[in-house]
């Protein structure tokens, strides 16, 4: 193409950009309604000829003023301001993004990595709650994770994560801002007014960096006709995205999830403190999804919700594993049976094969069908991560998290693992790092907090990681995996007797309550050495500790690879390895 026509193929798509066409279209309709109709009013009142032709001269000079103006100017919900520069074309990518979408994705954060994606990437924002009752929050909130979670299903999209996206609720940053933070071409926003029987939600789809409308909707229904509602918005955004549907895509788009609304608001609830790290938020959950399941039992979110929830109270609640995993499981495969498509039950169940099972065939398996069904599952990529760390095989954990954080550069638990990647790699000052970024988006996040107390164990920064396990143990309460780091700072400093106060306490606990033995292995090695902790190792082997899989890959037992006993343990988890 010679530069001319390329230059007149440019400037007509600036036109078009800008809205020159559609207000000159508009102007002359206007106008010429004006010129038509002046001229039999005037005559009516018998108007001197003259002043006909002078609405007639200012009508037409008006003409090339508002083109000007249209080129210049653009309308937002802000007002109007001037209209930004187009974006320079990159390439192929740029025929390919979506109308009103910049031609190429910001730049993410540094520690994102991974293969460019010209997929559309949109950010569900939280709708919010019109309804004038606070207790609706929960139903909003849900109606927001359902679109969410139709949209994800859709593999011509990226979606940002619900737990990033929920962060975002009341902030004063502009779309174009929040856009820019997470890469994301478009936004949705809306609102969810909810009385008695009816349902009325509004939802707008917003390229982000130009703040442009590109669609628009508002439904006022009946309750029932809440899930067609999300099918329709979900559908509308994709096609304003220009992201085809598959047929089998179309098809779990229209599912209706339950027929009773009770249930669904139970299921909403839940949903809300599934991925908790309170202990009592997880125990509400739990309650929530139970009685769900008790009004509708054919409900498969419910049993996956509930499986998931069970995966999060392992890590953090003091559950023998053989009470916690046998419900996870029956939990998991009703979910399945009901619905085989659940992605989020797959997860769960490669939870099962890691934690309890020691299946590792099986944990790459159920991963592999959580992707295949949600290729933007961060948990599961995360997770797939996570497996791939504590069978040392580090270029394929970085990449599988750095995979997670690609889709979503803030996605807490994708940083942690990296962090914890780099603590147990020798780059415990760049998992820090990692975790001080979580920590200033996200200061109460206990695993973070958690976490950097240990990279900084690693890194013999003894001050700061006493900090930071005393304010993880106020996050959440004394809970064991916490208190043993504590006990852990003053071994490594020196203050065996403090330390053995800490071992005392949990030995103290584990007479009352489950505590893992991994804990009080950790610290009574640490205090009297391996004989003395080698009753706790075997333990670990009986109730299928939870954390036994740090036992190959934390820097502090390397040193215990030449004792054939220790090598026994890490050989009847990992017989294929060792």
């Amino acid at each position: 193409m010679s530069p001319l026509s390329s230059g007149i193929r440019s400037f007509l798509a600036e036109l078009k950009r800008r809205k020159v066409y559609r207000v000159a279209v508009v102007y002359v309709i206007v106008g010429f309604a004006v010129i038509e109709g002046g001229q039999l009013i005037f005559d009516a009142l018998e108007f001197p000829r003259a002043a006909w032709q002078f609405v007639v001269v200012l009508t037409l000079l008006g003409f090339p003023i508002a083109l000007v103006l249209a080129w210049a100017l653009e309308l937002t919900p802000e007002g109007i301001r001037v209209t930004p520069p187009a974006e320079p074309p990159d390439g192929a990518a740029g025929d390919q993004a979506p109308t009103g979408a910049p031609a190429t994705e910001p730049a993410k954060p540094a520690t994102v990595g991974g293969p460019s994606d010209d997929r559309p990437c949109v950010v569900v924002l939280p709708f919010a709650n019109l309804s004038g009752d606070p207790e609706n929050e929960f139903f909003s909130d849900g109606v927001t994770e359902d679109i969410m979670a139709r949209l994800a299903g859709i593999r011509g999209l990226r979606v940002i994560s619900r737990t990033t996206a929920m962060r975002y609720k009341g902030s004063d940053l502009s779309l174009p801002q929040i856009g820019a933070e997470l890469g994301a071409h478009a936004v949705v926003e809306g609102t969810v007014r909810r009385s008695a029987d009816r349902v009325r939600v509004t939802a707008q789809l917003i390229a982000a960096e130009r703040d442009e409308h590109l669609w628009a909707e508002t439904y006022d229904r009946v309750l029932e006709d809440v899930f067609a509602v999300q099918s329709d918005v979900a559908e509308n955004i994709a096609r304003a995205l220009h992201a085809e549907l598959t047929p089998g895509e179309r098809q779990r788009l229209q599912r209706k999830p339950t027929e009773n609304l009770e249930a669904y608001d139970l299921c909403l609830k839940g949903m809300r403190t599934t991925g908790s790290i309170d202990p009592e938020a997880l125990r509400r959950s739990e309650g929530y999804f139970q009685q769900a399941i008790a009004l509708d039992p054919g409900y498969a979110r419910a049993y996956a919700g509930l499986a998931m929830t069970l995966v999060f109270k392992g890590y953090i609640a003091n559950v023998p594993p053989a009470e916690l995993f046998p419900q996870l499981r029956a939990m998991a495969n009703e979910a399945l049976r009901l619905d085989p498509d659940l992605g989020e039950a797959h997860a769960a169940l490669a939870s099962l094969a890691f934690w309890y099972e020691w299946d590792w065939a099986k944990v790459e398996r159920e991963l592999e069908t959580a992707l295949q069904l949600n290729p933007y599952d961060q948990f599961a990529l995360a997770f797939k991560g996570f497996s791939l760390l504590v069978r040392e095989r580090f270029p394929e954990a970085e990449a599988a998290f750095r995979e997670a954080l690609r889709i979503d550069p803030h996605y807490p638990i994708g940083n942690v693992d990296l962090a914890q990647l780099s603590a147990f790699t020798g780059k415990a000052d760049e998992g820090v790092a990692i975790l001080d970024g979580v920590l200033r988006r996200e200061p109460r996040t206990y695993d973070a907090r958690l976490w950097r107390g240990i990279c900084q164990l690693y890194s013999e920064n003894l001050g700061e990681a006493a900090n930071d396990f005393e304010q993880a143990i106020s996050l959440v309460g004394r809970l064991p995996v916490a208190i043993m780091f504590r006990g852990l700072v003053h071994a490594f400093g020196g203050e065996t007797e403090r330390a053995r106060q800490i071992l005392e306490e949990l030995r103290a606990r584990a007479k009352e309550e489950y505590v893992d033995p991994y804990f009080l292995f950790s610290l009574c090695h640490s205090i009297d050495g391996f004989d003395a902790a080698l009753p706790y190792l075997e333990q670990m082997l009986e109730v299928r500790s939870r954390h036994v899989t740090y036992l190959r890959v934390a820097p502090r037992y390397r040193e215990l690879r030449s004792e054939p006993r220790f090598v026994n343990v890490l050989r009847t988890i990992w017989p294929d390895d060792f």
